[in-house]
């Protein structure tokens, strides 16, 4: 499996982090290129929760669906493929004093033998990064909002 990970330091403590992070009702505000999350089992929180969703990823419209493992309270949790191409999630969060240290990763993998390893290097790779990277700015951006500064979003940094 391919593997991409990326961080962010959050000014706030990790159960405020953790509680809004969590919150599969709120990612399409902060997460980039994920939109129409719905719980697809009776849990919508923890072990065993279900969520179908669309992510858009290099120019693609891809219908996933995920199923939560391993949800320990401000801890974190791994999300595990269940609908749509072989993927893994995990999302660590970590205290440091009086900041979250959020680390987010994902693991796929390309059907396509020969092809594959090109478009992962060109396209899949480089999106998923920037929508990482971008996702978690936006995260850490509706934190420094709360606490008074400005609001600009990686989109508007772009």
């Amino acid at each position: 499996m391919k593997r991409i990970e990326s961080s962010v330091e959050i000014t706030a403590p990790v159960a405020e982090v953790f509680a809004f992070a969590s919150d599969w009702r709120r990612w399409e505000d902060w997460w980039e290129g994920v939109s129409k999350f719905r719980p697809t089992t009776e849990t919508d929180r923890g072990n065993g929760t279900r969520y179908a969703y669309k992510a858009w990823i290099a120019g693609m419209t891809l219908n996933l669906e995920t199923e939560i493992h391993d949800f320990v309270e401000n801890v974190g949790w791994r999300g595990v493929a269940t609908k749509g191409p072989p993927h893994r999630t995990q999302w660590v969060f970590e205290p440091k004093g009086h900041t979250t240290r959020l680390t987010y990763i994902l693991e796929y993998d390309l059907p396509w033998p020969i092809l594959g390893p090109i478009l992962d290097s060109f396209l899949m790779r480089p999106g998923w990064q920037r929508m990482l990277d971008r996702s978690l700015g936006n995260l850490k951006i509706h934190f420094e909002e709360q606490r008074g500064s400005p609001r600009t979003t990686e989109k508007d940094r772009a």
